[in-house]
């Protein structure tokens, strides 16, 4: 009697398992609809940034870099590596990291002061 009772409970959990992903994933699937680039958190968007700057470091391919940037939004590049050079600094980023977004915002915007943490516009 043990034995088929364990048997039974077994059985019931395997068909609520294949219920369930079948359910979930061939009745009912979920449609991302906001699924994009630019709708990121801003911490998202630093940790984004962050990696391409680290590609950038090791390629050393701006062009590149800057068609990685464009995915975000329709701001400048230089924009989006400006903003993620203040938010890592806010949000606590080691120098490792925030020397890498500073080195990828002067050769994004060759004219602009750059110091990790700190970034000023380009005089004209």
């Amino acid at each position: 009697m043990r034995k088929r009772r364990s048997l039974f409970f077994v059985a019931a959990i395997l068909a609520g398992i294949l219920i369930g992903i079948g359910y979930g994933w061939w009745l009912r699937p979920h449609l991302y609809s906001q699924a994009d680039l630019s709708n990121l958190r801003v911490d998202f968007r630093t940790d984004y940034v962050l990696m391409t700057a680290e590609i950038y470091h090791q390629e050393n391919d701006l062009e590149d870099a800057r068609t990685r940037l464009q995915k975000l939004g329709i701001d400048s590049p230089e924009q989006y590596a400006q903003e993620a050079l203040l938010a890592a600094g806010q949000l606590g980023y080691g120098q490792t990291d925030l020397q890498i977004l500073s080195d990828l915002l002067q050769a994004l915007s060759p004219g602009a002061t750059v110091t990790p943490g700190v970034t000023e516009s380009p005089q004209p």
